[in-house]
């Protein structure tokens, strides 16, 4: 499900692309195309207001994993060892771009005692 998103997404930047290439080379262009830059330069702005997950020069598919105390109920045991679990661990895989995620590319939970966490 992800992938099929993940594709779609690349074809309509390329669609995007190519629309504004064509329309590059028209009268229109001339109208269309500054509108186009001020949206851009919208989009960045609004990216920089946003509260940064990774470093503000992160770019491209990273991964981070975050921590919490364990619930109770459910599977208590250990991923690692079966022990029982302390910490659930959740890891996120994102697309990123000046530090602020923004596809969802692949998530999960793991559970954890404390001696495999150290």
């Amino acid at each position: 499900m992800r992938s099929r998103r993940g594709l779609a997404l690349a074809v309509a930047l390329f669609a995007l692309f190519a629309a504004i290439g064509a329309l590059a080379r028209t009268p229109a262009g001339r109208v269309v195309l500054p509108f186009v830059s001020l949206a851009v330069l919208a989009a960045f702005a609004f990216l920089l207001t946003r509260e940064a997950a990774y470093a503000r020069t992160a770019a491209g598919v990273r991964t981070r994993l975050l921590d919490s105390p364990a619930s109770a109920g459910g599977d208590d045991d250990c991923a690692a060892c079966g022990a029982p679990a302390t910490t659930t661990r959740r890891y996120v895989r994102e697309f990123v771009v000046l530090g602020v995620p923004l596809v969802l590319l692949d998530d999960g939970t793991n559970r954890y005692c404390a001696d495999c966490l150290d």
